[in-house]
Parts: structure tokens; C-alpha cells; sequence
């Protein structure tokens, strides 16, 4: 359900406006309180909001806020006529999806029949340890590593065309990292210079679009102290490029990184040791679903991660000529 919430919250920061029902963007939740429906809302500066009516000017008693989390009361004209809303706000945008999910446990809780306070209460008490300030290690190595890895990518992409930004599909859940229309390109970035093993998910991942290409980009890094690589640092390279800002921002929030300037994105650098380009043709060392007889899975296997050793895919890896060919073709 946080899914919902966080498309509602993303839609009213794309529009800057909701339905126009009370003087803030927002969307009506379709949850009644017996005073109203909540509302999705956000605040001045797009963090995520929950407006719930309630009866008087309730006082939002041992709810007290924090620097994470606004708890409070406001009053908004709806049809004309004032009424009361306990104003809920996240103030971290690290924790926009911990906030979702105690925004939906909110509703939830309301759907029940529970007194709007005593839901806010319960859900935030709930909540309380998830809404702490984020630890330094919270976010992994590997995906701050994997960020760069696609970012360096994009940096090379912009250099063609800074609208390439618009290829980054990664960030979305899509099969590939980046495409542009039948054209593919996935990012596997590893963390030593020698490296030849990459990891694989799912038997589309090396599947080309239909009637298309694809190629797998392999990047080497290697971790250093305030090294060239890191998300603040290719995040400003590419602004300077030209890459449209809003489009590379919104890449990185569904990636979970609302700030690339954050200390916990870029608690670590690196420098790059090295950069393959593989033609993933017919012969390449892959699984993909013609790999099985009945052109899927087996019965009982959902799903399926396996690692590719691209020491015995030498005779794929693209000459430098055919390399920015390559991009050029994703870059448009």
C-alpha cells in the first residue's frame, strides 16, 4: 500500500497543485474520519504530508515532534466551512518511505473504526524506531557502488546527448538500466579492478528487446578516500553537462536518494580502474528463457540469480570504435 502512497505524494509534487479542495496540494485519500476523508498532502518544500480530519481543534496530546517527524493541528476551509486536520509531516526525506508506510498503517487503523487521535497514536508508537534518525551503514556498500556504477554510465551517455538522461530507465524497475526504443544497455558495476563475475537476476536481464540490441556494460572501481567517483560528484558532472536536473532527481527518489548530496550516499568514492562494453548476442554466456525448453522457468522455480564470468565472453567485449557506437546509438 506505501506504493500508493508515495505516487500520490510524487503526482502532487510533479503538479504542485491536488483537487483543489482545501488551500494546500492535496488528494483525497478516500478514508473517512466521520469528519471527512484524509488527505494526501505536502508541504512547502514537497514532504510528505497526511491530513486528518478531526471533530474540534483537537490537540495533538503526546504526539510531540521531532526533527524527523511534524505533528500538529490545522485548520482548512472545506466547502466553505473551517475545519480541523492533525497535520502529520515527515521532515527527513530519507525516511519518505518509512512515512508512507505510517501513513497507510494511519488509514488502516481509521478504516477500522479507530478514533482518528488514538490511530495517529498507535500507528506513531508503532513506528517510533523506524522513524529514528537513519545510522551512517544504514544504506549497503553495494548500492551506493551500484548508483555510481549507472551514474558514470549516464555521465558517459550525456556527453553524446544531455537528454540521454531520459534513457535511465533502472531506477524504475524496468529489465534494462538504460534503453532507447529497441536499444538496451545494463550496468554491472564491481568493486575490484580484477573482477570478471557479475550477478545476473532473472532470465529477462539479458534478454534484448524484441527486434533489438543490448549491451552489458561492466565498470571496475575500486574504494579510495575522496576519490573522483562518488553520487555528489556525478550528480554536478552531469548538471554541468546539461542533463535536465528534475529528470535526474526524480531517477534518484525512486532509487531512495531524495538528497545526492547527502553524507550517507556519499560516505564512500571511488576511482575507476576500468570499463568493458559486451555485444549480448547469441553465444554471450547467459540464461534467458529460449535457454529452456518450454521457453520459461520450470515448474516451481519463481525465480532465478545467477553469475556470468565474462573472462569466457572476451570475443563479445566491443573494440573503443564500437564502444561509442554503442552509446551514441542509447544517447540519441
Amino acid at each position: 500500500m506505501s506504493k500508493r502512497a508515495i505516487e500520490r505524494w510524487k503526482r502532487l509534487n510533479a503538479t504542485g497543485a491536488g483537487d483543489g479542495v482545501i488551500e494546500v496540494p492535496s488528494i483525497d485519500s478516500g478514508i473517512a474520519t466521520g469528519f471527512g476523508t484524509a488527505r494526501y498532502a505536502i508541504g512547502a518544500q514537497g514532504q510528505p504530508r497526511l491530513l486528518i480530519p478531526v471533530g474540534g481543534s483537537a490537540n495533538p496530546r503526546g504526539l510531540a515532534s521531532t526533527p524527523k517527524l511534524l505533528v500538529t493541528t490545522s485548520n482548512f476551509k472545506v466547502a466553505g466551512k473551517g475545519t480541523w486536520f492533525l497535520d502529520v509531516m515527515c521532515q527527513d526525506r530519507a525516511l519518505d518511505l518509512v512515512f508512507a508506510e505510517l501513513a497507510e498503517e494511519i488509514l488502516r487503523r481509521i478504516q477500522e473504526g479507530h478514533v482518528p487521535l488514538k490511530a495517529v497514536t498507535a500507528s506513531i508508537d508503532d513506528f517510533r524506531e523506524l522513524l529514528k534518525e537513519k545510522s551512517r551503514g544504514e544504506i549497503p556498500d553495494c548500492k551506493i557502488q551500484g548508483l555510481v556504477g549507472e551514474l558514470e554510465t549516464l555521465r558517459r551517455l550525456a556527453t553524446c546527448n544531455p537528454a540521454a538522461v531520459k534513457t535511465w530507465t533502472g531506477p524504475y524497475e524496468l529489465r534494462h538500466d538504460f534503453r532507447r526504443d529497441v536499444h538496451a544497455l545494463e550496468v554491472k558495476t564491481s568493486g575490484r579492478s580484477d573482477a570478471t563475475r557479475v550477478s545476473i537476476h532473472g532470465i529477462d536481464q539479458l534478454a534484448a528487446p524484441a527486434g533489438g540490441t543490448l549491451h552489458l556494460v561492466h565498470i571496475r572501481v575500486e574504494l579510495v578516500a575522496n576519490g573522483p567517483l562518488s553520487v555528489s560528484r556525478l550528480f554536478d558532472s552531469l548538471l554541468k553537462l546539461g542533463a535536465d536536473k528534475e529528470s535526474l532527481k526524480k531517477g534518484l527518489e525512486a532509487l531512495e536518494c531524495s538528497d545526492p548530496h547527502a553524507e550517507e550516499w556519499n560516505r564512500l568514492s571511488y576511482t575507476l580502474e576500468g570499463l568493458s562494453v559486451y555485444s549480448v548476442t547469441d553465444g554471450f554466456p547467459r540464461i534467458v528463457a529460449s535457454s529452456f525448453n518450454a521457453g520459461f522457468l520450470p515448474q516451481g522455480i519463481s525465480t532465478l540469480d545467477y553469475q556470468v564470468d565474462l573472462s569466457h565472453a572476451k570475443t563479445f567485449e566491443l573494440s573503443i570504435t564500437d564502444c561509442e557506437i554503442a552509446f551514441k546509438r542509447i544517447a540519441g
